[in-house]
């Protein structure tokens, strides 16, 4: 059983791998190929985390995996856009049965100025936003998985206000 203090260094070392991947000058280059190309690019930066622990992508249904004997420390699920219904019920899924230190999902929004990142537990998911410049994080909102919403976060956003066009303006 993963203890709490352990479960902080974890993540830890995920923001470190990601800071790693995104410091990369080659970045918007590797944005274009297929996510089995980033996905290895990110395990490679996640690994040099994690000593010790074997790093493996596409594998028992994660897009990557930290693991030691049989143990999975650490299961990652990812999308260059937020994930749908279907990838966040797959991640929870995968927590639940397979039960990993951690399990978290991201996305790299490229023209975002942060992460959003998905951590997922057994009965909830918190939302966080890691901004890519400083890494510090942020807890936006968490989930019930029964929750109606099906663990979408929501987020306030302004409506645009419609310009009363006048009659008179057309004479």
């Amino acid at each position: 059983m993963i203890t709490q203090e352990e479960r902080i260094d974890i993540f830890d070392g995920f923001r470190k791998g990601m800071n790693a991947f995104l410091s990369s000058e080659q970045i918007p280059a590797a944005m274009r190929r297929r996510k089995s190309s980033i996905a290895h690019r990110i395990a490679s930066c996640i690994a040099r985390q994690f000593p010790g622990y074997h790093v493996d992508i596409d594998t028992d249904g994660a897009d990557i995996i930290v693991w030691r004997d049989g143990e999975i420390l650490l299961a990652l699920f990812w999308g260059e856009m937020y994930l749908n219904g279907k990838e966040r019920q797959r991640a929870m899924e995968f927590h639940r049965v397979r039960q990993p230190g951690l399990t978290l999902g991201f996305t790299l929004l490229p023209d975002r100025a942060w992460l959003l990142v998905y951590r997922f537990e057994t009965d909830y998911v918190e939302y966080l936003h890691i901004d890519k410049e400083s890494f510090s994080d942020e807890v936006l909102k968490q989930c019930f998985i029964d929750d109606a919403d099906d663990g979408q976060l929501k987020l306030s956003l302004r409506k645009k206000r419609m310009r009363k066009v006048s009659a008179s303006a057309d004479l």
